[in-house]
């Protein structure tokens, strides 16, 4: 397994969004794949997967965090000269070719993407 994935992997907590199946797999409703994840496998985000019958899901991270100008975001009705909060986590259950933030929405699926480790900060919170 990789840096990244191992990184990634111990900041998880269990999901809520989820229900167990038989042979120990969980069905996942994070997204509209509704992902069949099996004992110790990934769902197509590969941030989310399957530990002992129960869903991990990322916690307690970020790895984009800034605050942009309004016009930069698919926003209406906004005051103009205004900032908002950007944040995000790694991972992605699209693929899309044309992404801009490639390296940070294919972690875990593209080896290139193992720099995106250099992204992620340890936020201090409670469960």
């Amino acid at each position: 397994m990789s840096t990244l994935a191992n990184l990634l992997d111990d900041l998880t907590v269990e999901g809520e969004l989820y229900e167990t199946l038989e042979d120990g797999a969980v069905r996942c409703h994070a997204c509209g794949h509704h992902c069949l994840i099996r004992e110790g496998k990934r769902g197509i985000c590969q941030v989310r997967f399957n530990e002992g019958g129960k869903l991990r899901v990322p916690w307690g991270y970020v790895a984009a965090l800034q605050s942009d100008p309004i016009e930069k975001k698919p926003f209406s009705h906004v005051m103009p000269g205004t900032n908002a909060l950007t944040f995000g986590m790694l991972g992605c259950d699209y693929h899309c070719g044309y992404c801009q933030n490639w390296l940070t929405s294919q972690a875990l699926r593209d080896p290139a993407s193992e720099v995106s480790a250099q992204f992620v900060k340890k936020l201090h919170l409670r469960k």
